[in-house]
């Protein structure tokens, strides 16, 4: 599960820095993120990923992201098409955990979905659904988020709050454990119970923002505090519910 932290980072990093950025603007860069583990006995995670990121009116590209604005960057209402990596994976080799070291692993995947907007003066509301496009488990996903960015003269912070609900196909694929799974694990002699996960989802509350050194040379930043809800905290894989995840970045600015 070394890449689950990515997924944190490629929707954080960027989330202040660039929704009011200025038009046709380049940046790149890297960012060095930890996460803990999701999973049992797995290692937490610490890496540096390269970044580039671009911002036009309506066209975007952040990291392993992409997406397409109807409407010009800034419109008080705005439908936004997304493309995103979504990286998180259970390498059950990377577990200390010999009954995990059972389980099938759990490959990444690419969603896409449409969001709308709407920016108000207490922050700006977005709501997102979205389904895997990879064919990977064909599950679908929903989010619901407030995020209000408070600017100044060369850096910014963006607190954010929200909920996203995953449907019972993309559960099962990260949480669940099937018949045959259960079966090799107890011919192996361990007390590991088929888990079907069902529609369920997790809150989060976080914390961006960035910096600008120079007039080209930005530092951003953010912490994400993550509590899985409903039976899906209860899956036999699951190392725990809560977790936060930290990051921080440098980027060239053109």
């Amino acid at each position: 599960m070394k890449n689950w932290f990515k997924w944190f980072v490629y929707s954080a990093v960027f989330t202040t820095s660039t929704v009011y950025a200025n038009i046709s603007q380049w940046s790149i860069g890297g960012a060095a993120s930890y996460s803990p583990a999701v999973y049992k006995d797995t290692p937490s995670n610490k890496t540096v990923i390269p970044m580039i990121g671009y911002e036009g009116s309506h066209f975007f590209l952040r990291g392993f992201s992409a997406g397409y604005r109807m409407l010009p960057v800034g419109s008080p209402q705005n439908i936004v098409f997304r493309v995103v990596y979504d990286p998180r994976t259970l390498k059950p080799e990377d577990s200390d955990d010999t009954a995990i070291q059972l389980m099938d692993e759990r490959k990444a995947s690419i969603l896409g979905g449409v969001s709308y907007q709407m920016i108000t003066l207490a922050g700006m509301f977005e709501i997102t659904a979205g389904s895997d496009l990879r064919f990977v488990h064909n599950g679908l996903y929903a989010e619901a988020a407030w995020r209000l960015p408070i600017r100044r003269r060369g850096w910014a912070v963006t607190p954010a709050i929200g909920y996203a609900y995953n449907s019972s196909r993309l559960n099962d694929h990260l949480y669940g454990v099937s018949s045959s799974e259960a079966n090799k694990a107890q011919a192996a002699g361990y007390n590991i119970e088929e888990f079907e996960a069902s529609w369920d989802g997790q809150y989060f509350i976080g914390l961006s923002g960035y910096m600008h050194l120079t007039p080209h040379i930005r530092v951003t930043g953010g912490i994400r505090y993550t509590n899985l809800e409903g039976e899906v905290q209860y899956s036999p894989l699951v190392e725990s519910g809560v977790y936060t995840s930290a990051n921080v970045g440098v980027a060239y600015v053109f």
